[in-house]
């Protein structure tokens, strides 16, 4: 009980700044596809839809991990 006490009071702000921007950088990625994806999953429809987009996203989306 007194360690998890110990590990709780050295949460602080930064700590959950940090942890919240890490996740933030880990699924920030994927959050534009969303609404594509709803649009042509409504639509049934891909017109406008460029693989080469989601190639120069995906690339850029790991780029941007690989260097954080």
């Amino acid at each position: 009980m007194d360690s998890l006490l110990e590990e709780l009071s050295d949460i602080s702000v930064a700590k959950l700044v940090k942890w919240g921007s890490c996740i933030a950088m880990i699924f920030g990625g994927m959050v534009p596809y969303i609404p594509q994806y709803r649009e042509i999953k409504n639509t049934e429809d891909t017109e406008g839809f460029s693989l080469f987009v989601c190639l120069a996203l995906l690339v850029a989306n790991t780029l941007r991990i690989l260097f954080w």
